[in-house]
């Protein structure tokens, strides 16, 4: 019996322990990474490309607004962004979120922007939202859904999406947003990313 109880805990153990390392295989990577406690309004503010004292000068100013990682996944009709911070949104403040994709060639320039918006005490929302805007090609943004923060984007929205399409350049920012959406004020940003690595879109 007692042989029988410890071969039964022993697989119950091995079973977990491979649940675990099947769990921890199958998290992607994140394609944008930020060091922690750089939200300081400080650092690149003048380019916001993450080039100019990342993770550098001035303390931490806040943990909603505070960028660790931003990794994308998808399936056949949607794509997903989830940006990481140190604390989860809502906070006092309005806080937004932006994703950047595919640079025109132009230098510097983005085409595609993913952006979300939560609410706070300088801004009227009651509930978050998000949207997709396409620099490049114009038109009115596409609404987006958004739950906490992984914000998902039919592949539809956008010819970039399609499969085999790739997100390339990636690069993330937080910032205050005030005022009514979706014509409130998008600054001064808070915290800002390196440039990540590119994905590829599969199925």
């Amino acid at each position: 019996m007692r042989a029988t109880t410890r071969l039964a805990t022993g697989l119950g153990a091995a079973m977990i322990l491979a649940a675990s390392a099947m769990q921890a295989a199958a998290a992607p990577k994140p394609h944008i990474q930020d060091p922690l406690g750089d939200a300081n309004f400080v650092n690149d503010q003048g380019t916001g490309d993450g080039s100019f004292a990342n993770g550098g000068a001035g303390a931490d100013a806040g943990t909603v607004s505070d960028l660790t990682a931003v990794t994308f996944s998808n399936d056949k009709k949607n794509l997903y962004v989830n940006i990481e911070t140190e604390a989860a949104p809502p906070a006092a403040s309005g806080i937004g979120y932006r994703v950047r994709v595919n640079p025109d060639g132009t230098g510097g320039s983005y085409c595609l922007f993913i952006e979300a918006f939560h609410p706070g005490a300088n801004n009227d929302l009651t509930a978050a939202v998000a949207q997709l805007r396409d620099a490049c090609n114009g038109g009115e943004p596409v609404k987006l859904g958004i739950v906490g923060n992984t914000v998902t984007v039919p592949r539809k929205a956008s010819k970039a999406f399609a499969k085999g399409g790739k997100l390339t350049a990636p690069q993330a920012q937080s910032f205050l947003y005030s005022g009514s959406y979706p014509t409130g004020a998008a600054g001064p940003m808070v915290d800002v990313t390196e440039v990540g690595t590119d994905y590829k879109l599969r199925k």
